[in-house]
């Protein structure tokens, strides 16, 4: 069996959801319900679990992790995500470089390069959209800010949390640079597409 990324259970009455997701693989998840999907997005990001689920991440259960260990599997995930969504008060450029001004790493301005290169390949003029609050930007481009922002922690597991929500026809064709984006900068990653049934 090939080694995972992800290994995740929550037992409820009547239900059992079991999702596991291979090392280096594109894995799409679907799930009954946004509540099951919260459950799920949430306790990968968090790297912890609730009384009624098991998870493993890149093979360590997190109900033994410490706290440093535990920040050190988080260090490893982004998203794109409403669970992480765009502080309101802060600028485009402001959100995408708040995790290395934040932590101190990587240099401002290989975030800078990096966001330029990813909004050029989307087709945004990257200093407007700097400058721009979450609320003066459409619904794909708070995902895309939102997906530099998730690639400048180098991730090895990226998670698409319901990505093609609120997006037209033509917007969905332009999300599938995502994955590509995503793979040219890491290789080996592990993506995971997670959605609901809901609607389908």
């Amino acid at each position: 069996m090939s080694e995972l990324a992800v290994r995740y259970v929550r037992k409820t009455p009547g239900r059992e959801l079991t999702v596991t997701v291979p090392k280096g693989s594109v894995t799409r998840v679907q799930v009954p319900d946004d509540e099951a999907k919260a459950h799920l997005v949430t306790a990968m990001l968090k790297a912890r679990c609730e009384s009624d689920e098991e998870l493993e991440l890149f093979g360590e259960p997190t109900s033994a992790l410490p706290w440093r260990g535990r920040e050190r599997v988080r260090a490893k995930i982004g998203a794109v995500s409403p669970i992480v969504g765009l502080m309101t008060n802060l600028n485009a450029w402001e959100n995408i470089s708040l995790p290395a001004a934040y932590h101190g790493h990587p240099p401002l301005e290989r975030v800078a390069a990096l966001a330029y290169e990813v909004l050029g390949a989307f087709g945004a003029d990257a200093d407007q959209f700097f400058a721009r609050l979450p609320e003066e930007l459409g619904v794909l481009e708070r995902k895309v800010a939102g997906f530099v922002r998730g690639l400048v922690v180098q991730p090895e597991l990226m998670i698409f949390d319901a990505l093609e929500d609120g997006l037209s026809q033509a917007e969905c064709r332009h999300a599938a640079r995502f994955e590509a984006e995503y793979r040219s900068r890491a290789p080996q990653g592990t993506l995971v597409y997670v959605d609901t049934g809901e609607g389908s």
